[in-house]
């Protein structure tokens, strides 16, 4: 091959070659450019996502609060019926005492009626028998 051939073919691919650099630089140069509206967009995105996320957060956090202070009264109701349940047993407690006093009671004033009965008879008996002899 003679020289001028290796001239046009050298010219040829340098001429390639640099239409591929600058075609390289030219997509850099796009993809870049993308990189950038994509992070654009995704700052925008994050910026909108705590707009939105702000109000839910307080909202959550006063729900919170709220079930707090639910808890808290459901912890005092409960505290408050055992007491009054504590309170019933001491009253059930009281009355069976009362009940068997006064069973006590009627059992010992009964045996003092049989009891008065029994000697008013014998009395009635033996007057009766005195009389009549």
């Amino acid at each position: 091959m003679n020289s001028q051939s290796w001239i046009i073919i050298l010219s040829v691919g340098f001429f390639i070659m640099a239409f591929g650099f600058i075609a390289a630089i030219v997509f850099l140069i796009y993809a870049s450019l993308e990189i950038r509206r994509a992070a654009q967009a995704f700052r925008e995105f994050l910026k909108n996502t705590e707009e939105k996320i702000n109000p839910v957060m307080e909202e959550t956090e006063q729900t919170l609060k709220s079930l707090k202070k639910v808890s808290d009264d459901v912890g005092t109701v409960t505290e408050n019926a055992r007491n009054f349940s504590s309170a019933l047993y001491e009253i059930v407690n009281n009355i069976r005492a009362i009940s068997n006093v006064v069973h006590d009671v009627r059992e010992g004033v009964s045996l003092r009626v049989l009891g008065l009965r029994a000697a008013i008879k014998t009395a009635l008996e033996v007057l009766i028998k005195n009389l009549r002899s």
